[in-house]
């Protein structure tokens, strides 16, 4: 399975405003040259993320963008649903009656396993999580969370 680049780069918005928010908002400007994102990107990224009261927008010449909710409160499961739906490998997972099979179909358990074993890995994980994996790793060293990731996130 692979996540949209709407999902890693919102993944990756949310966490530098939340390391960067303060008493002012976060310039978004600001943050699509830290993440080496598209100005126009991140603000088709951030439309639904504001929408489902993720993220909010304040207006004017001290204007951003803030996060609306505390970053220990978003997992990234509500994250990778607002921006990218279920994340069935397959369709049959979510809609058994899409398939004539699904009674019979042994690779459908396997399916309906990794969609469970995804969303616990993202259920256990925040904003606020990856912002102090963040502090703690160097971009250097991000690379070695792929080979021990319950060492870095406790999984």
């Amino acid at each position: 399975m692979r996540l949209s680049t709407r999902v890693r780069y919102g993944i990756r918005m949310l966490v530098d405003v939340a390391a960067h928010q303060g008493e002012a908002p976060v310039v978004l400007k600001d943050v699509s040259r830290r993440q080496q994102v598209s100005l126009n990107y991140l603000r088709q990224v951030m439309a639904p993320l504001v929408a489902a009261g993720i993220m909010r927008t304040e207006r004017g010449s001290l204007g951003g963008v803030r996060l609306a909710r505390e970053p220990g409160d978003i997992k990234l499961s509500l994250v990778v649903r607002i921006l990218d739906g279920s994340t069935a490998p397959v369709d049959c997972v979510d809609a058994p009656a899409l398939c004539a099979r699904n009674t019979e179909c042994v690779t459908r358990g396997v399916w309906c396993r990794l969609k469970t074993a995804i969303d616990g890995v993202l259920e256990s994980l925040t904003i606020q999580d990856l912002v102090e994996q963040q502090k703690m790793v160097g971009q250097s060293d991000a690379i070695a969370l792929c080979a021990t990731p319950e060492r870095a996130f406790g999984i």
